[in-house]
C-alpha cells in the first residue's frame, strides 16, 4: 500500500507547492465568502425581525385604540344627551363625539393599510369600518330630534339608539383578538425561520470546519514531504561534494 509521502514522491516538488498552496487558497476564499454570506443574511434576519416585530406591535396598538377611542366616542355621546341642555357642555361634547369619531375612523383605515402592507387578511376590519360608519350615521339622525330646551327630547333621542353601540363594540373586540392572534402567528414564523437558518448555518459550518481540519492535515503532510524531499537533496549534495573533494 502506498502511504500518502510515497504518493506525492511521484510528484514534482514545484507541483506538490502549486497544489498546496492552491488548496489552501481556495479554503480560505470559502470561508471568507461564506463568513461574508452568513453575515449578510444574518443583519437581513435581523432588520426583517425588527421590522416585523415592529410592526405587528403598532398593528396591535393601533386596534387597541381604535376599540379605546369607541369607548370614548359612546361616552361623549351619553354625556352630550345628559348636560345637553346646557349650550356649551352640548357643544363640547358634541366637537368631542366628533373628534373621537374621526379617530376611530383613522385608525380602523390605518390597521387596514398596516395588514395589507404585511399581508395579513382580516376581514373583520372592513366590516368594523362599515358598521362603525352606519353607527355614526344613525347617532347624527337621531340627534336632530334632540331639544336642548326640551329634557324630555334627550330620553326620545336616547330609544332611538339605544343598543347600537353593541354590535360595533363586540366586533372592536373581536378585531382586536383576531390581531393580536395574527400578530403572534407572525411572530413565531419569523422566529422559526430564524431559528432554521441559524441551524442551517451550523450545520455548515461544521462542514466548513472539516474541510479547513483535512486542508490543514493535507498542508501538513504536503509540507513534510516537501522538506524530507529538500533534506534528501540537501544530503545528496553533500554526499556529491565530499566525493569530489575526495
Amino acid at each position: 500500500m502506498i502511504g500518502i509521502n510515497t504518493f506525492f514522491q511521484y510528484i514534482s516538488l514545484r507541483r506538490r507547492i502549486i497544489i498546496t498552496i492552491s488548496i489552501l487558497t481556495v479554503l480560505t476564499i470559502s470561508i471568507g465568502l461564506y463568513a461574508l454570506m452568513a453575515i449578510v443574511e444574518s443583519n437581513n434576519r435581523l432588520q426583517d425581525s425588527i421590522r416585523t416585530g415592529q410592526a405587528m406591535s403598532q398593528m396591535v396598538d393601533t386596534a387597541r385604540l381604535a376599540q379605546v377611542h369607541f369607548k370614548k366616542q359612546v361616552q361623549e355621546w351619553k354625556d352630550m344627551l345628559l348636560r345637553g341642555n346646557d349650550h356649551d357642555l352640548f357643544e363640547k361634547h358634541l366637537r368631542a363625539f366628533e373628534n373621537e369619531d374621526r379617530l376611530v375612523n383613522d385608525y380602523l383605515r390605518t390597521l387596514a393599510k398596516i395588514t395589507e402592507s404585511m399581508n395579513i387578511v382580516t376581514l373583520q376590519i372592513d366590516e368594523s369600518i362599515r358598521v362603525h360608519e352606519r353607527l355614526g350615521h344613525k347617532y347624527r339622525e337621531a340627534l336632530k330630534y334632540y331639544r336642548q330646551a326640551d329634557l324630555r327630547s334627550a330620553v326620545i333621542v336616547d330609544k332611538m339608539v339605544r343598543g347600537i353601540d353593541r354590535e360595533p363594540t363586540d366586533r372592536m373586540d373581536a378585531l382586536l383578538y383576531s390581531i393580536k392572534g395574527q400578530a403572534e402567528k407572525r411572530l413565531k414564523e419569523t422566529e422559526i425561520l430564524a431559528t432554521t437558518t441559524l441551524q442551517a448555518y451550523k450545520s455548515f459550518s461544521f462542514f466548513l470546519i472539516f474541510l479547513v481540519l483535512v486542508g490543514v492535515g493535507f498542508g501538513i503532510s504536503m509540507a513534510y514531504s516537501i522538506l524530507g524531499d529538500l533534506n534528501k537533496e540537501d544530503n545528496g549534495n553533500k554526499i556529491e561534494n565530499k566525493d569530489q573533494e575526495m
